[in-house]
């Protein structure tokens, strides 16, 4: 059974159309914009979190940090398999490799953030991080 919505007739021929280049607002670079580190000690908040609350806030954010760079991995291998061809088609590669590897390493600062917090602190001592 064919659904005559879904049929392509006989002779189809596909519209033509002009493509342009991509444009951009003049004295705005392609690049991505580049995410400022967190400060490496976590800034004083008032309130307490215990340190076993922060191992598992630890274990999270490893957990998320080691699929951040992976999550683009599926459009970059589409991309060097051929999906889409063109000189747009490198700049959006290009894009997508950046944007990975930010991706990773704004985790691993989110890592390390928590880790300096954990270091920070004695074994059985309450932190202030959060607001009562």
């Amino acid at each position: 059974m064919t659904d005559s919505a879904h049929v392509v007739p006989d002779g189809f021929q596909t519209p033509s159309f002009e493509t342009r280049p991509l444009e951009t607002q003049p004295g705005v670079e392609n690049a991505p914009d580049i995410i400022a580190r967190p400060p490496t000690c976590p800034p004083h908040d008032p309130g307490t979190s215990s340190r076993e609350e922060l191992e598992m806030a630890l274990q999270r954010a490893q957990l998320v940090a080691d699929d951040c760079e992976s999550l683009f991995s599926a459009a970059q291998r589409a991309m060097e398999d051929g999906a889409w061809v063109s000189s747009l088609a490198d700049q959006f590669s290009g894009g997508l490799a950046t944007h990975a590897r930010l991706a990773g390493s704004v985790a691993e600062s989110c890592v390390e953030v928590i880790q300096a917090a954990l270091d920070a602190c004695g074994d059985d001592e309450l932190l202030e991080v959060r607001p009562r």
